[in-house]
Formats: structure tokens, sequence, C-alpha cells
């Protein structure tokens, strides 16, 4: 008997409570001295843990070996730098993506196995920065529209294998993924054609979202921000959010496929979802807005619903939060890649690496200072339980890729034809590279910091020239243009880390 687990009971034995008991395989054993090789032929577990019952001795380390499984993407990107905790950050949100790169991205490998969409949007950048899913999300889309109803809605998971209730079937920040994930595609990998293809199904979920609409508003839908520390954030700002980028990203598609007239359309909904945004929300007297949490800021400035007057008074109450709550994040994963990405926008990326170096709870480092090996479904999922592998709340990649390493595509670029290098030196950290197979060549970045210089080397792939931002030692940045090629530069000065 072999039952799989991701956590232990007090006795050592498996604990099968967040995993679906009982989970078991059976198998009779040959009797073959070289060893006997076998899989069950129509499942596959995802487990931490294997209790084995039944071995005909005392088992040695080597007695039971397992296959690592997962869709056959090739290996695309990578990070590390001088820090072990956020080395080991990057280590177990990879393994928690790679743990769930099957035929969909799953939920969890070990319970669901559910295609839940917002993951496939929210944490592209993530997923498509370590490996090559050009073609797997290809399909994945394909599942999407094959699970939207005659109604227009798409479901929160695709294929829809069991009928959700409401909250859970028809949230924007999930069904969204229909027009989101096509237009990462077409971003990352230059893919017209799945932009062309699902333009239609597209038009029927803005039209499905319209019908649940209140002048914009998406007042009462969806699930807010999912697993989030603070649960004030009301949904109808999570909800409406969505509602704001679906547009947004609708009228650069119809852009992009050549539909002028109907971009123009899209992006009036767009603005006009902001202002209402703004208006239902904002509170001019603490300048936040919804309840003030992190999530309800980070949001409201991404999607661009703060007047360019308020954005400084803004982003100041965000960070108090943050320091109100000890350099802890409080959101969930709706709001998390908007959290860390409108720091690092508004020359924050201190604050980011204060929050990415907490081991206490609710943190990133929490999870490893307490055993997790893959990135777990909460916060403080080693000690709550829950998933032990979910690359829900793996945007922090993201960070430590385009910002700390400083290695993004340019915002007006497709397909990588012009990149952006960007380091930003923060956290103490004396070292930091990436590099990532982009459409059209490898391009790498790393960066030395030494009491006296401050070193960076730059290869950038054929395409249009791209910009190297060099941090300078007394705050500002050496912006140039550079052309395809293998570059260094070296900023002398007073590099001490204080």
């Amino acid at each position: 008997m072999i039952r799989p687990a991701e956590l232990l009971a007090d006795d050592g034995t498996v604990n099968q409570r967040f995993t679906g008991a009982p989970c078991y395989d059976r198998y009779t054993l040959r009797g073959d001295p070289g060893g006997e090789v076998w899989a069950p032929a129509t499942v596959y577990h995802g487990f931490r843990y294997l209790q084995v019952e039944g071995l005909p001795g005392d088992p040695a380390p080597d007695t039971v070996r397992g296959e690592v499984m997962r869709t056959a993407n090739a290996r695309a990107g990578g990070f590390s730098c001088s820090s072990d905790l956020l080395n080991g950050i990057h280590r177990i949100i990879d393994r928690a993506v790679q743990g769930n790169m099957f035929s969909v991205l799953t939920d969890c490998p070990h319970r669901e196995k559910l295609g839940w969409l917002e993951q496939a949007h929210l944490v592209f950048p993530v997923v498509a920065g370590g490996y090559d899913v050009a073609a797997y999300y290809r399909k994945l889309v394909r599942d999407m529209a094959d699970a939207q109803t005659g109604e227009g809605l798409v479901p929160g998971i695709a294929p829809e294998y069991t009928v959700f209730e409401d909250k859970f079937r028809d949230d924007a920040n999930w069904g969204g993924a229909l027009v989101l994930a096509p237009w990462h595609l077409y971003r990352t990998y230059g893919d017209t054609t799945t932009l062309r293809t699902h333009y239609p199904d597209m038009l029927r979920y803005l039209g499905h979202l319209h019908s649940r609409s209140d002048d914009g508003l998406l007042l009462h839908h969806g699930l807010a921000d999912w697993i989030a520390f603070d649960n004030s954030t009301p949904r109808a700002v999570t909800a409406t959010y969505a509602h704001q980028r679906i547009a947004a990203a609708l009228g650069d598609i119809a852009e992009a496929i050549g539909r002028s007239d109907a971009a123009a359309a899209h992006r009036r909904l767009a603005d006009r979802v902001a202002r209402a945004f703004h208006t239902e929300f904002f509170d001019p007297v603490r300048h936040t807005y919804g309840s003030g949490s992190q999530a309800c800021d980070a949001l409201a400035l991404e999607m661009g619903a703060v007047p360019a007057e308020e954005v400084t008074a803004v982003l100041d109450h965000l960070v108090d939060t943050v320091r109100a709550a000890d350099s802890h994040i409080t959101v969930g994963e709706v709001a998390l890649p908007a959290l860390l990405r409108v720091l690092s926008a508004h020359e924050r990326d201190d604050v980011v690496a204060d929050l990415l170096s907490r081991t206490d709870g609710p943190s990133y480092g929490y999870q490893l200072a307490h055993g997790a090996t893959a990135l777990t479904e909460r916060w403080d999922g080693p000690t709550r339980g829950s998933s032990q592998n979910h690359f829900m709340l793996g945007a922090a990649s993201e960070w430590l890729t385009g910002s700390l390493a400083g290695l993004r595509q340019a915002a007006d670029s497709v397909a990588y034809e012009r990149i952006v290098v960007r380091p930003a030196p923060v956290g103490g950290l004396t070292w930091a590279s990436a590099w990532y197979e982009t459409p059209r060549g490898r391009a790498s970045v790393a960066w030395h910091r030494k009491p006296d210089a401050f070193r960076l080397t730059v290869t950038l792939p054929p395409g249009a020239p791209s910009r190297v931002e060099m941090p300078l030692p007394g705050g500002g940045r050496d912006v140039r243009e550079v052309e395809p090629g293998t570059w260094e530069f070296t900023a002398p000065g007073d590099w001490t880390v204080r």
C-alpha cells in the first residue's frame, strides 16, 4: 500500500486531511531482485511524503524513488542573487509552477487538479518567465472558450468539470482570463492568431460583464481579494478593477488586430469604469480607496483611477499601510501582482525588498522558515494547512527578475523587440542576475555592487535598440539607448551598503 500526502501527523504517519482521504495505490511486488517500476495508469499524485506499507524488509533511503512529472514546456528563464532568502522564495515559486503545470494549470496537484483561471493571467509573467508556454497557453485559451456559456459567462474553471455556485463560477478576475491571457500571449510571443480567433468570444464576455455592471461598477460580483490576510477589501473593488483591465486590454487587442474604431470604444469604456471606480471608492480626507487596505490603493493606482494630483498622496498612504503592518503583505492573490508592480513603478523597490525580507507571518519567508518546499496556498500555509503546492501567490518572482535583477520588456514592445534593463540594487544585496529566452534569443543581465563601484553586464538579442537605466550612487539613473549585443557598464562611487 502506498499513501501519498503533503503533511505528516504528529505520530509521523501521513496526514491526508487536505489531500482527500483515503488516497492510496495498491501494488503487489513481483519479487524482481533488480527492482520494479510501476506507476498508476489513470492518476498522478502531488505529495511530499509517501507512506509505504507491506514491504518485505526494512527500507533504505533508495528503496523507493519517484518520477517527477509535468508538461514538457522547456525552461526559458532563471534568476539568482546574493540572498539565500530571495533565492529560496524564487525556488519554491518555481517548484509550485512545475507541480501544477499539467494539461491545465492546476489549482493543486494533490486534491482538485482543476484549472482555476485567475492564475493563468495574474501569474502569467512568472509562468512564462520560467518556461516556454507559447503553445501551452494557446491550448488553455481554447479550454476557456470551450467552457464559455451561451450567455457569454466564462466559468471560474476550464474545462468546467463541475459547476460551482455563483461567486466561484462568475468572477471577472477569473473569467477575464479569456481576454487577459491572450493579451499576454501577444505581448510575450507576438501571437495575433489567438487574438483574432477569440476576439468574438472576448466581446461576448464583455457583454456578460455589462449585464452585471452598474454604470461600469461590479458591485456584487465574485470572490474579492482571495486568500488575503486583510479581508476588508470590498469585492466590488477587485471586481471593478478586473472590469477596467478587461476593457483596457480589449482596446489594445482591437488595435493589434486592426480594429481601430472598436479599440477607441473599448478604451472609452475603460476610462469610464476607472472614473466610476474613483467616484465610488475614493476617500479625499484619507487619500485612499475603499477600506484603505493595501489592496484597495494598489488596485486603484495600477488601473489608473487615481487623478494625477492625488497619486503621490495615495502612494504615501499605501506605503504607510505597509509600514503599519511591519512590512508584511496583507493582500491576496488578486492584488499581489498590482502591489509589487505599483511600488516598483513608483521607485519604492525598497518597500518591496522589505516585504520579501520578512520571515514571520504573513510572508514568503515564513513559509521557508517552516519547511515549505513549494509555495503554499496561504501565506501561513505550512502551519495552517491547506495545499502545500500552489503557485497563485507567486508574483514575487516577477519582481525578482523584472525589478531587482532589472530584466523586462519595454512597455511599448511586442515579442521582446525592445528590452528595458533597470536594476534595483536594494535590500543590501551585493549581486543579482537573470536571463530569459525571448523569441529573438537570450537576454541576460548581471550586476555586482562593491563599496566603490556598481558593475552591470547586459546581453541583448537581435531587435531594436533597448534602454539601459544604470543606477547611480547618489540616486538617479544614467539612461542610454543600447544596440543588441553584450555590454558592460560601471558606475564608480560610494556604494557602501548601509
